[in-house]
């Protein structure tokens, strides 16, 4: 199935590596996509003084950062990759990234984790985690430089429904997992981490008057009833029992282990919507595992989600109406 576009979110144009450029091209080939490769010149600081001035070097900042993407972009076009650049000026610049994203309506956003410490390893800073709670497509952090070769595709599903999440997500997740194994020619596991019987016992009156007797047998009937549900939505999507794995423990360290025993590339799991307001309550589970894990992420959105961010920049209007830019502060 052709992909509506993938678009990658740079915040230093310079600064992807050969590795990364050959995981989009891949993805890109694979998906019969165009790619977009985007900018957001942050606008917190405009440079230089006075109306002019303000509005020649805003224009000299974004020619700069057009012509260092188009430098990438010829690179993959040289590979047989659609790919068309684009630079805004905006504030914050994730919503910056979710304002082109609602534009231009791709399937997923790539995106690269801040870089820091000694070790120089990938994080997720604060931006990263704002595009999570408002970006309305899935967003793939691409946090390591391995290549997509012998490919581990690694889905982590709740069928439990813990925390509130929508039964559909497990159906999103599952749905993108086989995805990128068709597209990568990968090997798909699926996971599922559940939480100590006792636990579920103190949380469920209906398990706490169950006489002593039968707790056991009540206690194996949940256990098969959480397994039932994960090997049924494996088998959906053709994924064999064997490939499944089912754990009772800490959803992030048990999730982490697996991923790290299994060595995969990508783990694709799913946020939760905070009901009401139009947002996703990302939890304790992806933001300790987001970190921890040595694999590209890809975050799925639930059904029908709808980005709190607003498609009109209130931040252009205020600072560029005078200078004769455009209204929405559209500068490609």
């Amino acid at each position: 199935m052709r992909s509506r576009g993938i678009m990658v979110a740079l915040a230093a144009p310079g600064s992807m590596s050969p590795i990364e450029m050959g995981k989009i091209c891949r993805l890109a080939l694979t998906l019969d996509a165009q790619v977009e490769l985007f900018h957001c010149a942050d606008a917190a600081a405009p440079p230089g003084t006075g109306a002019q001035g303000t509005e020649r070097a805003i224009r000299e900042r974004v020619r700069s950062r057009r012509q260092q993407l188009e430098g990438l972009a010829g690179r993959m076009r040289m590979g047989g990759v659609r790919v068309r650049t684009s630079v805004r000026w905006d504030h914050p610049a994730y919503a910056g990234i979710v304002r082109q994203v609602q534009r231009h309506k791709p399937s997923f956003l790539i995106a690269h984790p801040t870089e820091r410490g000694r070790a120089k390893r990938l994080w997720l800073g604060r931006n990263d985690f704002k595009l999570i709670e408002a970006c309305p497509c899935p967003v793939l952090f691409m946090k390591t430089r391995r290549p997509y070769t012998d490919t581990v595709v690694l889905a982590a599903i709740d069928p439990g429904h813990a925390h509130g999440k929508p039964a559909a997500l497990d159906m999103e997740i599952l749905g993108w997992a086989s995805r990128l194994r068709d597209a990568l020619s990968a090997k798909l596991l699926v996971f599922h981490a559940h939480g100590p019987w006792e636990q579920a016992m103190r949380s469920e009156p209906l398990f706490q008057r169950a006489p002593e007797a039968v707790r056991a047998d009540v206690a194996a009937a949940w256990r098969h009833t959480l397994e039932g549900g994960a090997l049924e939505l494996a088998e959906r999507y053709a994924v064999p029992r064997r490939r499944v794995r089912i754990a009772e423990g800490a959803a992030p360290e048990t999730l982490a282990r697996f991923a790290q025993e299994m060595i995969a590339d990508i783990l694709v799991m799913g946020a939760a919507a905070r009901s009401g307001i139009g947002r996703l309550l990302i939890g304790q589970t992806a933001e300790r595992v987001l970190d921890a894990l040595d694999c590209d992420v890809l975050i799925v959105k639930p059904p029908g989600f709808r980005s709190s961010v607003s498609p009109q920049s209130t931040h252009h209007r205020t600072a560029f109406g005078a200078v004769g830019l455009p209204g929405r502060g559209i500068l490609e």
